[in-house]
């Protein structure tokens, strides 16, 4: 079985009744009293224990006392692959995060030594379908849990996952570390086993995966990381718990996902529980929202059958509401951009490892969006009198959006006889440039700042534009008589008269535009 899609509750009740705690518990105890005849048991210990169904990798570590200053200490990591051996958990949005000293310096002391070739032993088990446990108490399981985050790294999502057991352990990572596995699948593959008034806590540290938290005969299987913090308590001396007692006096029949809490915590749990509801499914959504997109095309086909286009008719409808179907399209505006900021914000917490399939899931859909929906925002900007849109008024999704499609690097269809007369112009950022080189206009006629300075600014713009028509890369409807675009021209022409001998001043005096995007 892949315990990785098992519920909380269903993790820890099953690992309780299928012996495997028993077993892993018996397996540290044994390479604890191998180690303790030995003379010199410095650092990390680890041992494979081969079983009929499945692999047991035991880790033990030497004792720790949390008095010690250093024992409550973390390890800020960022940066790439050499700096941390954790940097694919980072994400766009947390580069970094903190780990327990303690357990990340016994990682690192057996980084080259023993755990990469235990990496690789591991990784055959698992492509020849074995079980593999990895396990540990106190330390050792802090250590088998960061080991266990490295290793889910390499596997592949066909394989099934390794399962990482721990008793008693300190929590390894802040709460960085928590938010980046919070939605993770690599959160599934670890339970921790915790006896309720023996476990060191530290309000730095805070924890991830499921929980099988301990009393005296009872024991309860959780996954809310709040309610793991508030059941817990702390000691002084974890090493010496023997959890295979703790084990023993557990009644199975008594394990229940809620009734064995404290009422005041039970109602936290409940009320994180509807929040939770409120976190729809992103892709699943992504079918809702597909109608808003396809009223929103709708309204610009309607729009450009009035000789306008989208742009400036939402922009018209902006200053002075044209119609009940114009005010749909500014809810369903707001519906769709609501969407994709939240589904951006997902992808941006996801490990770097992880976020590459929503993102190409969403790639096109993300990148037809933009293109048809960024204008919109746009008109609204300049409507309210702002200025450079682009560096100061754009919203950091659509800039997401467009760099994770350039990282594809799609290229997109450019035949000279394809009918572009649907066409969304590839730079979503477009009609911003056109609001820029009018305001450019405007100060050429009150003569407000340098004239050749004014005048590059529009050579530029006139630049822009026509590389854009040259590789067919804007959308016919910006030659509509009434939009904005056409709006600048007039008022260009007048300006560069007895200059306008270039390529893109011919196409326009010529009218050759009123043929731009026809079918050959």
């Amino acid at each position: 079985m892949d315990f990785s899609s098992l519920k909380g509750f269903e993790l820890g009740k099953l690992v309780l009744s299928s012996g495997l705690l028993h077993s892993s518990w018996n397996k540290i105890s044994e390479l604890r009293a191998s180690r303790a005849h030995q003379v010199q048991t410095p650092g990390l210990g680890i041992k494979i224990f081969q079983e009929t169904k499945y692999t047991v990798v035991v880790f033990v570590a030497p004792p720790i006392n949390i008095t010690c200053p250093l024992n409550s200490a973390s390890t800020l990591l960022s940066g790439t692959k050499d700096q941390n051996p954790f940097h694919f958990l980072c994400s766009e949005k947390i580069s970094s995060f903190s780990l327990h000293t303690p357990a990340f310096q016994l990682f690192v002391s057996a980084y080259n030594n023993n755990l990469l070739h235990l990496k690789s032993k591991l990784l055959r088990l698992l492509e020849s379908k074995e079980h593999v446990i990895i396990t540990g108490a106190a330390l050792g399981g802090s250590v088998a849990s960061l080991f266990t985050l490295w290793l889910l790294e390499t596997v592949e999502p066909t394989l099934k996952r390794p399962l990482c057991i721990t008793f008693g352990s300190p929590l390894i990572g802040d709460a960085k570390l928590q938010q980046i596995l919070e939605n993770s699948l690599r959160n599934s593959c670890f339970l921790h086993v915790a006896y309720a008034s023996q476990t060191p806590i530290n309000t730095d540290f805070k924890p991830f995966g499921t929980f099988l938290i301990c009393f005296d005969s009872e024991c309860i299987s959780i996954d809310d990381p709040e309610a793991v913090m508030e059941l817990l308590g702390g000691a002084n001396a974890v090493d010496q718990i023997d959890y295979g007692q703790v084990l023993a006096r557990l009644d199975q029949t008594v394990m229940e996902d809620s009734r064995l809490m404290i009422d005041d915590v039970i109602t936290r749990m409940e009320e994180r529980a509807e929040k939770k509801k409120l976190r729809y499914d992103q892709l699943k959504k992504l079918n809702d929202i597909k109608i808003s997109m396809i009223y929103i095309e709708w309204y610009k086909k309607k729009s450009k059958m009035e000789k306008t286009g989208y742009y400036d008719r939402f922009k018209t409808h902006l200053a002075s509401s044209v119609s009940p179907f114009d005010i749909d399209i500014e809810k369903r505006k707001k519906e769709v951009n609501d969407y994709w900021r939240s589904l951006v914000e997902e992808v941006e917490k996801k490990p770097q490892s992880e976020k590459s399939l929503l993102k190409t899931r969403s790639l096109f859909s993300g990148n037809n969006y933009r293109r048809m929906v960024e204008p919109l925002d746009i008109a609204e900007y300049y409507h309210n009198g702002g200025r450079e849109y682009i560096t100061s008024g754009r919203s950091r999704h659509y800039v997401m959006l467009e760099k994770w499609f350039k990282e594809e690097k799609i290229e997109p269809v450019r035949c000279v006889k394809r009918d572009l007369s649907d066409l969304l112009t590839f730079d979503s950022c477009f009609w911003s440039e056109v609001e820029e080189a009018l305001m450019v206009i405007k100060s050429l006629k009150r003569q407000d700042g340098e004239r050749e300075v004014l005048l590059r600014k529009l050579v530029r713009f006139e630049e822009y534009v026509w590389e854009m028509i040259r590789k067919r890369e804007v959308s016919p409807e910006i030659f509509l008589e009434k939009s904005s675009f056409m709006k600048w021209w007039k008022e260009y022409k007048e300006i560069i008269k007895g200059f306008d001998s270039s390529d893109f001043t011919k196409f326009m005096n010529t009218r050759m535009y009123e043929s731009y995007g026809q079918a050959c």
